[in-house]
């Protein structure tokens, strides 16, 4: 009969317990900015649909007012992100953080279900100033860990 290399009576190995927390992303306010210009282009959207809707409703001249503004607001917020965004890239695992690849996602990425990772990390950036890698799965933070005085 083989010897099962531990027996019940012997000490259990000293095993320290994993934590996981999250790692500074170094460009944090550039990741932000880029962030807080998707969520704009966004608002832009909204407001170019919503002033040709309400343009082809009531043939006013302040829906268009608002159509074109909502339609400038999102091409100069893409055009800046399209800038920024190539070189924000994870750490870890060298993918493009904001720029969305066809490649495989981690099994711990981020999303919720109606919209796309980049989308739910840009969410996630700006609601807890964290994210999480949707190539890799590494959290992170925004903001440098505060040294603790004791």
């Amino acid at each position: 009969m083989k010897d099962p290399g531990f027996r019940p009576a012997d000490p259990l190995p000293s095993q320290a317990p994993r934590e996981r927390r999250k790692r500074h992303f170094p460009r944090s306010m550039k990741l932000f900015c880029v962030a807080f210009l998707m969520f704009t282009a966004f608002l832009g959207f909204l407001a170019f649909v919503a002033g040709v809707t309400g343009m082809a409703a009531t043939q006013a001249r302040t829906w268009g007012v608002l159509a074109l503004a909502g339609l400038g607001t999102f091409a100069f917020s893409r055009v800046v992100v399209f800038l920024l965004a190539d070189s924000l890239n994870c750490p870890l695992c060298h993918g493009a953080v904001m720029k969305e690849r066809r490649c495989r996602k981690h099994h711990e990425a981020f999303r919720i279900w109606p919209l796309s990772y980049r989308a739910s990390a840009v969410i996630s950036l700006l609601i807890t100033f964290g994210f999480r890698c949707m190539y890799c799965g590494t959290s992170y933070r925004l903001g440098r860990r505060r040294s603790q005085v004791q």
